[in-house]
């Protein structure tokens, strides 16, 4: 949380517990509402992989943290340090995100040129995470440009430049080669 919104935060609290008579805060409904959410299966914790991150990274994922514990959401996180200058993800994080079967992640620093694949790029193949699928829809009540969208669009994740074959081929110029697998479906 920003310094500068804790005391704003204070005086409001403050103002909450001696209201006004007449003014802003004695219109206001200063109540709280917990909604229950029921939970999944039988209600048990579960376990989330956490990849902090570089960058903002770590900003990111403890807001989620921060989230969570507010929601009391039913999960606790099994927290691992990878960074993007490191040559591989750790085997144990791996086996981590395979057994919990979620993982909350930052972005990783990725390296640039050289021929070296980034951990991002190496987590989506070992995971075999091959496509992003993004949904992107219009919210009822919010006006938007256009209308009635409703779409997936889909992106290829461990190919083409993300492969990590390039080279340079005189100082400060590199190639970078795409490679796509072509997959042919004989029909019968």
């Amino acid at each position: 949380m920003a310094r500068r919104t804790i005391p704003i935060l204070k005086q409001l609290l403050q103002s909450a517990e001696n209201p006004p008579q007449n003014g802003l805060l004695s219109s206001l409904n200063l109540t709280r509402s917990v909604t229950y959410m029921p939970r999944p299966g039988d209600g048990a914790p579960r376990a989330v992989t956490l990849i902090p991150g570089d960058g903002i990274g770590p900003l990111v994922t403890g807001a989620v943290e921060q989230v969570m514990e507010a929601m009391h959401a039913p999960v606790y996180f099994e927290r691992y340090d990878v960074h993007g200058d490191m040559s591989k993800v750790p085997n144990e994080v791996i086996e981590s995100i395979k057994k919990n079967k979620v993982c909350i992640k930052g972005g990783l620093k990725t390296p640039v040129g050289g021929g070296v694949s980034s951990l991002n790029v190496q987590l989506r193949k070992e995971l075999d995470l091959y496509a992003s699928l993004v949904n992107c829809f219009n919210l009822p009540g919010l006006p938007t440009r256009h209308e009635n969208v409703d779409i997936v669009v889909i992106r290829e994740n461990t190919e083409g430049e993300y492969a990590g074959l390039e080279h340079e081929v005189v100082p400060g110029v590199v190639e970078s080669l795409k490679v796509y697998l072509i997959l042919f479906i004989l029909m019968h």
